[in-house]
C-alpha cells in the first residue's frame, strides 16, 4: 500500500482532512484545487492589511469524533461570543472552535507534505490500465495517478464522475444552496458590545464581528464584521450584482445596529455552493474497479462536519483493508 499516488481533488475540510490520513501511512498524495489557496468553504481573505474569514466562521461539532478531534488540535481555539438576536435581545451563549490566526490554518496544516497544485481546474477523470488520468479543463494531461478522490462541491464534481454515472447522478441531484456575505473593515468601533447577532431577519442569517474572535486582529481597521445573507434571500438574489447586495446587506446591518457606520473598506462574495442538501445515505462512494472516490458534504453529512465525517468514514474504509486501495496494474487489466 505504501507509495501509492493518489491525487485529492479539493482543498477544503474534506479533502484536507483525507490527505493527512494517507500521508500518515506513506501514501505519495497530490491535491488539486482550483484556487490559490486551501480552504474551501472555510476560506479567509485580506481586507486591506486585516484577515477576515469569508466562509465558514467556526465549527459546532455535534458528534463526539468531531469535537475530540478539534480539541486535540493546536491550531483550534475555543471561543463563546457575546450572543443577541436581531432586536437586540440576549440569547443564550454558543460555544465555538476556530482556527487561529485564520480558518485556513487548519486546512494548511492538514495539508502536510502533500504536492499542492493549487489555481488548476480539473476537467475530466479517465480511469484505465496504467491509473486514473488527470486532466485539466482545456483537456491537457496533468498526471496518471493510482486512485483519485473527488472532495469539491457537487455541481463540480459532476463532470469529474462521468466514468462512473451512479455516481454523477448522486452529484447532479444534490441540492445546492447559495449564499451572500459581506465583509466589513469599520473606522469606528460598534456600540452595542455584541460579537455575534443570529435568529429571524428579512435579509440576515448572521453578523459576525471577526476581529473579537480568538488571534483576530483589526488590522487599519477598529471592528472587522462579517455579514452573511440568509438562504432565502441569497437564492433569491443570487444573480444580483454585488454592488447591489452589499447595500442592501449593508443597509439591514447599520439597522440592527441602530446607528451610522463608517465603512473603510468591503467585500462582496458570493458562495453560489455554501451548503448541500444531502444526496444519498451513503457516506462516502468508492468504486474499486475505476478506483475513483467521493468524500463531500453532499452526501450522508452536511456541513463542516459532515465534510469532516465523510473523510473520515472514507479514509477508514480504505485503510482498513490494504487491498481495497493497494492498487496494482493486475487488479485493472483482471477487472477488478
Amino acid at each position: 500500500m505504501r507509495h501509492q499516488s493518489i491525487a485529492v481533488i479539493g482543498a477544503g475540510l474534506a479533502g484536507t482532512t483525507l490527505t493527512e490520513r494517507l500521508l500518515e501511512v506513506g501514501y505519495q498524495v497530490t491535491v488539486y484545487e482550483k484556487s490559490r489557496g486551501t480552504g474551501g468553504r472555510q476560506a479567509s481573505s485580506g481586507l486591506a492589511e486585516a484577515i477576515v474569514d469569508l466562509g465558514a466562521p467556526w465549527f459546532e461539532p455535534v458528534s463526539d469524533r468531531f469535537r475530540s478531534w478539534l480539541e486535540d488540535r493546536s491550531e483550534i481555539q475555543r471561543f463563546t461570543p457575546s450572543h443577541r438576536d436581531f432586536t437586540g435581545l440576549e440569547l443564550d451563549p454558543v460555544s465555538v472552535y476556530l482556527a487561529a490566526p485564520k480558518q485556513t490554518t487548519l486546512t494548511r496544516n492538514l495539508l502536510g507534505s502533500a504536492a499542492f497544485c493549487f489555481s488548476t481546474r480539473v476537467g475530466k477523470l479517465h480511469p484505465g490500465s496504467e491509473g486514473v488520468a488527470v486532466e485539466n479543463d482545456v483537456g491537457q494531461l496533468l498526471n496518471t495517478h493510482q486512485a483519485v478522490i473527488v472532495t469539491t462541491p457537487a455541481p463540480q464534481a459532476e463532470p469529474l464522475l462521468t466514468a462512473i454515472p451512479r455516481f454523477a447522478e448522486l452529484a447532479r441531484s444534490a441540492e445546492s444552496i447559495p449564499t451572500w456575505v459581506v465583509a466589513l473593515g469599520l473606522r469606528q468601533k460598534t456600540k452595542k458590545p455584541v460579537d455575534l447577532f443570529s435568529g429571524r431577519h428579512p435579509l440576515l442569517a448572521r453578523a459576525i464581528c471577526n476581529s473579537s474572535k480568538p488571534g483576530r486582529s483589526a488590522g487599519p481597521f477598529a471592528e472587522t464584521w462579517l455579514l452573511e445573507a440568509n438562504p432565502k434571500w441569497s437564492k433569491r438574489h443570487q444573480t444580483s450584482a454585488p454592488k447591489q447586495v452589499g447595500t442592501e446587506l449593508i443597509k439591514a446591518f447599520q439597522s440592527v445596529m441602530e446607528e451610522p457606520l463608517e465603512i473603510a473598506a468591503l467585500r462582496t462574495h458570493r458562495w453560489l455552493y455554501a451548503r448541500h442538501g444531502s444526496a444519498d445515505s451513503a457516506e462516502y462512494l468508492w468504486c474499486p474497479k475505476n478506483r475513483i472516490g467521493v468524500c463531500s458534504d453532499w452526501l450522508a453529512y452536511t456541513g463542516s462536519e459532515g465534510a469532516w465525517l465523510s473523510a473520515n468514514h472514507l479514509a477508514d474504509k480504505l485503510l482498513t483493508n490494504h487491498k481495497a486501495v493497494s492498487i496494482n496494474l493486475q487488479a485493472y487489466q483482471n477487472g477488478e
